[in-house]
């Protein structure tokens, strides 16, 4: 199995993927991956917002292969204090998701 295979398919699986995971779950991609191939490594980058997958010497987020990547500059290996950080980021602890109108006074659903 392919790791690139696996991150287009699951990308392509539902137009709001890419935004969950881009948007607070990236970490949890991480983990997704990292159950698949578990010699992933994950990496913060230095403004501590974002975490991409290293593996096999290339680096990965939703988006596919991330290039470009300087290890020690752009992005860190995660440490145990860095876990702590991102372990609670999560899509639906930071946005809101629209679900349509209501039927009856055409005010938004939101959760």
């Amino acid at each position: 199995m392919e790791i690139l295979t696996v991150i287009n398919s699951l990308r392509e699986s539902d137009k709001y993927i890419k935004t969950i995971f881009l948007e607070g779950g990236c970490y949890q991609f991480h983990l997704f991956l990292k159950a698949l191939f578990p010699e992933c490594k994950a990496m913060i980058n230095e403004e501590r917002d974002h975490v991409i997958t290293n593996y096999q010497g290339k680096y990965y987020d939703i988006t596919g292969e991330v290039k470009n990547v300087s290890v020690g500059y752009d992005f860190n290996y995660l440490t145990l204090s860095n876990i702590s950080l991102v372990e609670g980021w999560s899509f639906s602890g930071k946005k809101i998701l629209s679900l349509g109108e209501c039927q009856y006074c055409e005010e938004p659903i939101l959760i």
